[in-house]
């Protein structure tokens, strides 16, 4: 048995939240990009979710095990609904393990 230490999910928030700002102008459209920069502060979220099998179909993943936690980040509408989701993360709930998977917003 081992005894790996999973993140809180405040920490999980977080290191999604640095994952996408990471690589967010890599992979986001530059419009999508920019209504984010000027609105992040007053509009961004961070929702976690259960993951669903779509992600087994894109990556090499067994999400049985309970091990993943999806990030869906994005800009909220005034009424705090997720308005425009920008990437959906994938990230594995043990701090010892680095792996991320990503599905952007317009990106297949």
């Amino acid at each position: 048995m081992s005894d790996n230490i999973q993140w809180s999910l405040d920490e999980l928030c977080d290191h999604a939240f640095d994952i996408f700002e990471e690589l967010a102008s890599d992979n986001l459209s530059a419009a999508d990009y920019t209504e984010y920069q000027q609105q992040h502060l007053s509009r961004g979220f961070v929702d976690l979710k259960t993951p669903d099998d779509s992600w087994e179909e894109l990556y090499p993943v067994a999400l049985a095990d309970g091990d993943y936690v999806e990030a869906w980040i994005g800009l909220a509408a005034e009424s705090g609904e997720a308005d425009k989701v920008l990437a959906r993360l994938l990230l594995n709930k043990d701090k010892d393990e680095s792996e991320c998977f990503a599905q952007w917003r317009g990106q297949s």
